[in-house]
């Protein structure tokens, strides 16, 4: 194990020697595109790399996913029982900030947990890359997040009280007259600052990781005795960092849907919200 952090950190090394100074350890890509310049399959993978990766966890979540449905053990085991513990786990934090109707959320933002976890632990592998290092990848993220927190608005309150919403419900002739104001406010934060926000949050603490999983790397060839420790320090700091990421993703995403929320649904569960948030303060 030794030798191979040791050899990724020299090939890193040589990268970083040849396009500049690099940020990140390289990838079978970045190393297939080096060593056959003039090869244009090689040359567009390169280019689109997060895409590639991000296909990859994809099809690893899908494989992974399908292959413990398709146990079907009335007592889980294995791959089963991993499964169900996670989905019951975000079902239990979903429905703890959204109430009993937001287990029709689960699916959405359980799957983006997901895909951004593993997302995130994928730069570990040597010679693949964490796709959320990307922005191109985060701000999609952010746009599709956006989208269906809007969409839930607009489906659950209706159009004219979504827009009432949107125009911070207006009451009195002061009201209406900022009524304007207000909306356009509240567009330029939800549609602009709110995906910029979860995007380059995202996209910093990851591209930060990666940065500093090349930096170590970097120690370990420059102190050859003590390798290991630098790497295992790394990856552990890495592993735990990107789950905190995912989970600050999911929890943003559900408090999103939380306030796009008709009232009502606010009012029936407010006091159990209000008894929870200052049992956690205290």
């Amino acid at each position: 194990m030794d030798q191979t952090g040791h050899d990724i950190a020299q090939t890193a090394h040589a990268t970083a020697q040849a396009v500049g100074e690099a940020h990140e350890l390289p990838n079978f890509l970045t190393v297939l595109a080096k060593l056959f310049p003039e090869n244009p399959v090689f040359d567009f993978l390169h280019r689109w790399e997060n895409v590639v990766f991000s296909l990859l966890v994809i099809g690893f979540i899908g494989w992974r996913a399908i292959a413990a449905a398709r146990t079907g053990r009335f007592i889980p085991k294995g791959a089963q029982n991993a499964w169900e513990a996670v989905t019951e786990g975000l079902t239990s934090f979903v429905t703890g900030i959204l109430g009993p109707r937001g287990v029709v959320h689960v699916p959405f933002l359980g799957t983006l947990f997901i895909y951004i976890l593993f997302d995130n632990w994928l730069g570990l592998v040597p010679f693949l890359k964490s796709p959320t290092s990307g922005w191109s990848t985060t701000i999609a993220l952010a746009i599709v997040t956006i989208v269906y927190v809007h969409a839930t608005g607009i489906r659950e309150q209706g159009p004219l009280n979504y827009a009432k919403h949107m125009m911070g419900s207006p009451q009195g002739i002061v009201g209406i007259a900022l009524a304007p104001l207000m909306l356009v406010i509240n567009i330029t934060v939800d549609y602009l600052a709110v995906p910029l926000s979860l995007s380059l949050r995202l996209f910093a603490n990851i591209s930060s990781e990666d940065r500093l999983l090349y930096k170590f790397a970097e120690l370990n060839v420059m102190y050859k005795m003590l390798p290991f420790f630098f790497q295992l320090f790394a990856n552990v700091l890495v592993i735990i960092f990107s789950l905190v990421q995912a989970f600050v993703f999911l929890l943003l995403s559900t408090v999103y849907i939380s306030l796009i929320m008709p009232r009502e649904d606010h009012d029936q569960d407010g006091k159990a919200h209000e008894k929870k948030a200052i049992a956690i303060h205290h």
